[in-house]
């Protein structure tokens, strides 16, 4: 079913000032969208009394909003009412193993950060934790760039900035990959992440042996300052 959202402006009050007729709100609102890539089809975009309607499908969550943003930075702009709609992914199995991809081909994704998710209906749960914002705002962007995400819902959490547990990151880390068990994994794609919160470590991930999770989680255990280690660790055959 389709659904009108209407987007307030902060500069509400500047139609009256400025004096702008809809047709020239019109064209100051093509050029804000010209440099955008719509494919195809550009939404229909019609002004009427510094209200805007916008219709049309787009390929991305985030061109959807990134639309939205820059006709409400037009001065004059009262308010926005979109129909737009986001193109459907091929189905949700195909849309999972693109948002995995963007997650973990991002460079600052590293074994002390760790998402979770899942989607239905092309809708992109996503839970965990990292430890910088920049992280999140990055990856949350990449993910509403893929063609098919209708809606992202955020569950995941920034750790506060902590000096002792940005060094029990790197101990418990190192403990863990330096044993033999895990020589054949890649660092580039670390079977167990270690996420860190207030001296408390929770490991996170999958192996393909039992001696492998309990050598990590004992690694974790003996380095000083662990307050707790939380074992999340799956097996995989």
């Amino acid at each position: 079913m389709l659904t009108r959202v209407m987007y307030k402006s902060l500069a509400a009050l500047l139609l009256v000032a400025a004096g702008l007729s809809d047709a020239e709100l019109t064209r100051n609102i093509q050029r804000q969208l010209s440099n955008l890539d719509y494919g195809s089809g550009r939404p229909v975009v019609t002004v009427k009394g510094g209200v805007v309607s916008i219709e049309g499908t787009v390929a991305s969550l985030w061109l959807k909003e990134e639309t939205i943003n820059r006709i409400l930075k037009v001065e004059g702009i009262e308010s926005v009412m979109s129909d737009m709609m986001i193109a459907k992914a091929e189905n949700d199995a195909k849309l999972a193993e693109q948002v995995i991809k963007a997650v973990r081909s991002y460079a600052l994704y590293t074994v002390y950060d760790d998402f979770q998710g899942r989607i239905r209906n092309g809708s992109v749960y996503i839970s965990g934790a990292v430890t910088e914002p920049k992280k999140l705002t990055d990856i949350v962007e990449r993910i509403a760039k893929i063609k098919g995400v209708q809606a992202i819902d955020n569950k995941v959490v920034v750790l506060p900035a902590n000096q002792e547990d940005d060094r029990l990151r790197v101990l418990v880390a190192q403990a863990i990959y330096s044993q033999p068990e895990f020589e054949r994994y890649s660092m580039a794609d670390p079977p167990i992440h270690v996420v860190v919160n207030k001296s408390r470590v929770t490991l996170i991930g999958a192996v393909r042996a039992e001696l492998e999770k309990r050598k990590a989680v004992e690694a974790a255990r003996f380095v000083q300052g662990t307050l707790s280690v939380e074992d999340k660790i799956q097996l995989v055959k």
